[in-house]
């Protein structure tokens, strides 16, 4: 019998110092992506298998090519806010 590999959680970074907030992300995957204020951007380190698919979109939007996609090999960093039961970065230096 042959097994499929589990599929490997998803990891999300954002290079905060690239970032510009063109806000690409924001729109193609508002559920994981979300601006805290005009230019703070929030977003999900660990987003479920349901929005991969939106999350890849984001990563390709992204004109300075700010986000960074992989399997998880460790557990999530601990964030700094909770939004709607979703841990989530802050990139406000908190």
């Amino acid at each position: 019998m042959i097994t499929k590999p589990l599929p490997q959680p998803l990891r999300l970074v954002v290079d905060l110092n690239r970032c510009q907030s063109y806000g690409q992300c924001v729109y193609a995957a508002p559920t994981v992506f979300r601006f805290h204020g005009e230019e703070s951007l929030e977003y999900d380190y660990a987003p479920g298998p349901g929005v991969r698919r939106e999350v890849e979109r984001a990563a390709a939007a992204c004109p300075v090519r700010a986000i960074t996609l992989s399997g998880a090999t460790e557990p999530a960093p601990v964030p700094c806010g909770v939004t709607e039961s979703a841990p989530v970065a802050c990139g406000d230096g908190r």
